[in-house]
């Protein structure tokens, strides 16, 4: 029976009994839901790592397959046999088009729920119409069949039977050297003009139909790793490189609780750290007002939020995906981390799992109980008690344009500080980069918010996509291990930073906080952990503030239990500063979260008028250079008193009496907080210690300061 039919039905029974709307409304509910769990739903998933005729940097495509695969299976309820792969020589454009035509069945054999990837190259390419450009996607085959026009692709989408398709584009087309930058490598190829032609920027498209950001949009939704005229990346992640939007976005997925809307999903997705660092690259949603209405890929997830799942299971071991971990955290995530399975039966044990390796997203698992009974496969795990290492290490890359003598002298005197280390950012995902301004950088800065024009030749500290962190720059001229001594306390800060995100944990603990940011007399801009219902964000992407405006926080607990916390800012220049408690109030008590409390910070003037108007400070979050601009709560159901009372030592030795604090001795401090928000870990290296979701929380919101 069709749907339309059935509810017509549903609802003359209804009048004809005589029930409410409201047993209408819910038994639609209950319908649609087990339509879902039925419905035909097909994915068509194609990335290219190796393109022929030449060595492709590219490394991350096929991974992108993978991720979006175990995401559709287990948290979509999607059959393996509706998923079909492309991946490098298979991904001819004869067989995407047979794909479009056999698989996903077209307009004659519609399925209800249809998902597109892409991932690889695209490419500007000269259009039929003199000084016009037309951007394509580039597959395999030989050179003059590899390339698909972009239009042409969103014709096969156009033409299936269904309107629920999302189409997923991790690609970029615009190309701006270098293609290699730090941990990132771009996905767009230089590009192509007609012969005997001028070569145009195709950034700039000069066509009237050029301008638009996509054209023609696509049936259904859309969404891509950048607009037309921008950048796109793939990064080297904890083990594996991947898109960095399609692993951003699966990851969320992942941890995110159901429903969510799709508009506030792919919001939360965009506003992280990780896409902040790498600024040329703008992710974009298309879908007219569908988005804000519909959950992601048209369908609601049939199961609760989770880390991972079990894979295989083979004799006293078993393998767990684990696309539901934090990018913050996976690359810090130790053997001898617990998790937990979802059992059927909720009053049956289910016996924890103890992680025993990971590689990348795969780990190793062994039952806690020694036996060899293990969930079957398919079944989700969540994070129980995680395992991390207090001996953490800043990891390094050195920048390309620096030379061979120079970079044995870089790494020999990094290697001089037992708490960091270099790295090939190729192959490991680093923390930062040190190397030379070069002509092209200092240019490329130069329209920066700066305080100075940079020097050419200077040493320079910068994030893993190539940005600048700011006032890092030193004197022309300087001697390496010079250098590395002017910027040991700015790498300090970045390891103190890179410590507290090992904690993050908004989705999976108990503790119930939510963090809202928001300007005077609006509605939140930006919130970590959205409650059920929340609205839809007013504008998509990255919040913006203006400095110095009023910004206010505002946390909520949830929980039955008070909490104890700090509230830090990570500014664009990488540097921590303690915002709460204030050095005003001597920092008597840790900031104090009452259950089933709120707290804003700072204090609106309505709020604070007992207050002395030194402690308002409207300014206490806006207040730091332009820039990307993080802000860390982190708390726990104990007092935290040592790390109190180191804070208390370091303001009396610093003088600071307002806030914010800038942390003098980050990596001392952060380890003492690090100790009080875990403990030590039964088995394991000395260094490991757990951290337990139900005792402690650690929210990350991102915004930028213009």
């Amino acid at each position: 029976m069709e749907r339309r039919s059935f509810l017509q039905k549903l609802l003359l029974a209804a009048a004809g009994l005589g029930l409410s709307p409201g047993w209408l409304t819910r038994q639609a509910r209950r319908y649609g839901q087990a339509l879902a769990a039925t419905s035909r739903k097909l994915a068509l998933l194609i990335g290219i790592n190796r393109y022929p005729g030449e060595g492709s940097p590219l490394q991350g495509c096929v991974t992108d397959v993978e991720l979006q695969r175990e995401l559709l299976l287990y948290r979509f309820g999607f059959e393996p046999a509706g998923i079909l792969a492309l991946t490098d020589g298979a991904a001819t454009p004869s067989a995407v088009q047979e794909a479009f035509a056999e698989h996903l069945g077209g307009p004659s054999q519609p399925a209800e729920i249809v998902v597109v990837q892409f991932s690889g190259y695209g490419q500007w390419q000269a259009g039929s119409a003199p000084d016009q450009w037309q951007p394509a996607l580039l597959l395999s085959g030989s050179e003059s069949l590899a390339a698909m026009e972009l239009e042409r692709f969103f014709q096969l989408v156009q033409n299936l039977g269904t309107a629920q398709v999302t189409t997923i584009l991790d690609c970029g087309f615009t190309h701006i050297p270098p293609a290699l930058r730090g941990n990132l490598q771009l996905r767009s190829r230089p590009p192509v003009p007609p012969a005997a032609s001028k070569v145009l920027d195709p950034g700039q498209p000069s066509s009237a139909e050029g301008q638009q950001v996509w054209h023609p949009r696509p049936k259904g939704l859309l969404i891509a790793a950048t607009t037309p005229q921008d950048l796109a990346a793939e990064a080297a992640w904890p083990g594996f490189h991947a898109g960095v939007l399609t692993y951003l976005l699966t990851q969320y997925l992942w941890e995110t609780t159901p429903p969510a809307r799709l508009l506030i999903a792919f919001n939360q997705v965009v506003s992280r750290r990780e896409l902040g660092l790498f600024s040329c690259q703008h992710p974009t949603l298309e879908g007219k007002e569908i988005a804000r209405r519909v959950p992601p890929y048209f369908l609601i997830p049939s199961q609760t939020a989770a880390s991972g799942v079990i894979q295989e299971v083979r004799g006293s071991r078993a393998q767990v995906w684990l696309g539901g971990i934090p990018a913050a955290v996976l690359g810090s995530l130790q053997p001898g981390t617990l998790l937990a399975p979802f059992v059927a039966d909720p009053a049956a044990p289910a016996t924890p799992l103890l992680i025993r390796s990971r590689s990348g997203l795969l780990a190793q698992v062994q039952a806690v109980s020694g036996e060899d009974q293990f969930p079957p496969v398919g079944t989700l795990v969540r994070e129980q008690l995680r395992a991390l290492s207090s001996s953490l290490k800043l990891l390094v890359g050195l920048e390309d344009s620096l030379g061979r003598v120079e970079r044995v002298d870089l790494t020999n005197a990094i290697a001089g500080y037992s708490w960091m280390e270099t790295a090939n950012p190729r192959e490991r995902q680093v923390d930062c980069l040190l190397g030379r301004i070069t002509p092209e950088m200092a240019a490329a800065f130069q329209g920066d918010a700066l305080p100075k024009p940079l020097e050419v030749g200077s040493y320079s500290l910068f994030w893993p996509g190539r940005e600048l962190l700011l006032n890092s720059c030193g004197p022309a001229g300087e001697a390496a291990t010079t250098a590395v001594q002017r910027l040991a306390s700015r790498l300090a800060h970045l390891l103190a930073a890179k410590r507290l995100r090992t904690t993050l944990n908004a989705a999976i603990s108990s503790l119930g906080v939510v963090g809202e940011l928001s300007t005077r007399g609006k509605t939140p801009s930006w919130a970590v952990r959205p409650p059920q219902g929340a609205s839809a964000p007013a504008e998509l992407g990255m919040p913006r503030f203006l400095r110095g405006d009023p910004l206010y926080l505002t946390l909520r607990n949830e929980g039955e239990q008070d909490l104890f916390g700090y509230l830090l800012m990570v500014d664009s220049s990488g540097q921590l500063h303690l915002l709460a408690p204030v050095p005003q109030d001597n920092l008597a008590l840790p900031l104090r979260l009452e259950a089933k409390g709120s707290l804003t910070i700072p204090p609106p003037p309505e709020m604070a008028v007992r207050e002395p108007r030194s402690v308002l400070n409207p300014d206490l979050l806006t207040c730091h250079a332009q820039g990307l601009t993080e802000l860390l709560f982190v708390a726990s159901t104990r007092p935290l008193s040592a790390s109190l009372e180191a804070l208390k030592a370091m303001a009396r030795q610093q003088g600071v009496t307002r806030s914010p604090m800038l942390l003098s001795k980050p990596l001392e401090w952060t380890q003492i907080l690090f100790e009080e928000l875990t403990y030590r870990a039964e088995e394991g290296a000395p260094d490991l210690r757990w951290l337990d979701p139900a005792q402690s929380v650690t929210l990350s919101l991102t915004y930028l300061l213009v």
